[in-house]
């Protein structure tokens, strides 16, 4: 038969993991903040290069036809 105390010493083993577990997802919760700010800045990053590079090819175009 489980006596009392192997059921407490189970609930305060339960409560430990539930802890640690709470711990986990919260730094997940904030990686995962970063990461989504990591991901934003990459992505305005890759749309200032194709706005410079458009930018780039108008200039192109325009020094072609004055020199035509």
């Amino acid at each position: 038969m489980i006596s009392v105390k192997q059921l407490e010493e189970r609930k305060t083993k339960v409560a430990e993991d539930i802890k640690q577990i709470e711990e986990a997802i919260e730094t997940l919760d904030a990686q995962r903040v970063q990461l989504q700010a990591n991901l934003y800045a990459l992505q305005g990053a890759s749309q200032q290069v194709d706005y410079f590079l458009s930018m780039n090819t108008k200039e192109d175009t325009k020094e072609e036809e004055e020199d035509e």
